[in-house]
């Protein structure tokens, strides 16, 4: 993640300067103050999706006003060279440009359907699809990204040949104008074997379809693609890398990777983990190294994604996530090795703020 975000944004970061009193009395008054500036969503994770697993592949595209994309997007999946069978559903989330009249060119295609609702934003266009899954595994594929050439080849034997629950392979960053500015690869292997932490995107990898027969995405939470690291991740899915490049990212200045810093709802961040979490607790999951982990892990990032906003509302957001994490974790609970993980768990335990500036920053 370092890379990519070093490579998406600029501005100052932490100085390590002493912060100033905490504004907030105690987390409720920090969580009071938050939900003002970004309520909280009402989406839930729970699903009952239908699976009759026809093709080996189902392709799911969210297309919201995507007219300058969409078929480059949509010709570079239907040019795929394989032996594999895939079929594509178009979801267009009440589009108001020229988005429908193009995706109806697609319509005589029969490995494709073209379905119309409502705006419900990106989660809601992909648990449409998802509430019918024809595949025996998942692509998703934004509408403003491509598929590389032999992308469905690769992911799928490899997936069909290791047995693996998630195959996932690396990534072109492009600007709009389809220059590269990055790349990000992997070793083959496992993730357990290999020690990589892959990214934890929604496109990019083929998922068995097993993993959403009761899941969706959140609606009306920013961040969504959070759903993989706490409602499969610590289930330990086979999950498996490959080094071929399989997907063209395209660098949107209007995309949430963007322009959340910025943003109030960003506070999402916040929000969603402490969801999931719940929903992990309910599982009776939290109580692992790797939960443990991965909560400390999402912590820094939501400093991160939080550290362009004003500094009320950063210390708001410590507070909250502060309690949230005492409620799951004494301070003798320590799973962790890593030196920077322990100072972030040792600065929640302590709730001292200065030491959370710092530590955050260092895993970010």
């Amino acid at each position: 993640m370092k890379q990519l975000l070093k490579k998406l944004t600029h501005g100052k970061r932490h100085t390590g300067a002493a912060p100033s009193a905490l504004a907030f009395p105690d987390a409720a008054a920090a969580e009071n103050y938050l939900k003002a500036l970004a309520p909280i969503p009402t989406g839930t994770i729970q699903a009952d999706n239908r699976i009759t697993p026809q093709y080996d592949l189902h392709i799911i595209v969210p297309c919201y006003n995507v007219a300058r994309t969409i078929v480059r997007c949509v010709d570079s999946i239907l040019s795929q060279k394989t032996g594999y069978t895939f079929f594509v559903s178009l979801v267009n989330d009440g589009s108001t440009d020229k988005t429908p009249e193009l995706l109806e060119r697609y319509r005589a295609d029969p490995r494709i359907e073209i379905l119309t609702q409502s705006n419900r934003g990106l989660s809601g266009a992909r648990n449409r699809a998802l509430e019918h899954i024809r595949g025996k595994y998942i692509l998703f594929v934004d509408s403003d990204d491509t598929l590389r050439k032999g992308a469905v080849q690769a992911l799928l034997s490899k997936a069909l040949e290791t047995n693996a629950d998630i195959v996932q392979g690396g990534f072109v960053n492009i600007t709009g104008h389809g220059l590269v500015f990055g790349r990000t690869g992997y070793r083959e292997g496992s993730v357990d074997e290999t020690g990589q932490t892959p990214y934890g995107m929604a496109w990019g990898k083929v998922i068995r379809s097993s993993l959403f027969a009761h899941l969706k995405f959140p609606e009306g939470y920013w961040f969504e693609d959070t759903i993989f690291a706490f409602c499969i991740g610590p289930f330990r899915p086979a999950h498996y890398l490959i080094p071929a490049y399989v997907y063209n990212y395209t660098r949107n200045p209007l995309g949430i990777t963007l322009r959340s810093r910025k943003k109030a709802k960003a506070v999402d961040t916040v929000w969603i983990m402490r969801y999931l979490m719940a929903d992990l607790a309910q599982k009776k999951e939290v109580h692992s190294a790797q939960v443990q982990q991965l909560l400390l892990q999402h912590i820094a990032l939501a400093w991160y994604r939080l550290s362009r906003l004003d500094e009320t509302v950063q210390q708001a957001a410590f507070l909250v996530m502060q309690q949230m994490y005492a409620a799951y974790y004494a301070p003798q609970d320590i799973c962790v090795q890593d030196s920077r993980l322990l100072a972030l768990h040792q600065a929640l335990a302590a709730k001292n703020y200065g030491q959370y500036l710092a530590a955050a920053e260092s895993l970010t």
